[in-house]
């Protein structure tokens, strides 16, 4: 919604730059006085436009920061993950080993061994 928003804004900027320039070219005025405007009309269509490539890139930064934020916290997050998979994995093997111990003793005490 944001990067549309910031679109439909670049949108009206063009729109309404060329706009002015049609218009001053149009315009019941001298030459100098034509210039003179466009002059202004082209700073200010400079300014706008710097202003709007800066905040794009800030927009980017942010979201790649905000990347990055997330990426580090999955990759935290799956080191415990990880973790408490491979004590469970070792808890489960003792258990099974204890149990395994138990049948053997059975088994020999069966038998008479």
């Amino acid at each position: 919604m944001n990067e549309d928003y910031k679109k439909i804004i670049g949108a009206f900027l063009i729109g309404g730059a060329i706009g002015a320039f049609v218009a001053l070219l149009f315009a019941p005025q001298s030459g100098r006085e034509t210039r003179k405007d466009i002059s202004r009309t082209t700073k200010r269509i400079k300014k706008d436009t710097v202003h709007l490539v800066e905040e794009t890139v800030e927009s980017i930064d942010d979201f790649v920061s905000d990347v990055k934020d997330k990426a580090t916290a999955l990759i935290e997050q799956g080191k415990e993950l990880s973790d408490t998979a491979k004590k469970e994995i070792v808890k489960t093997l003792e258990h099974g080993q204890k149990a395994i111990e138990k049948q053997k003793n059975r088994i020999m005490i069966a038998l008479g061994l």
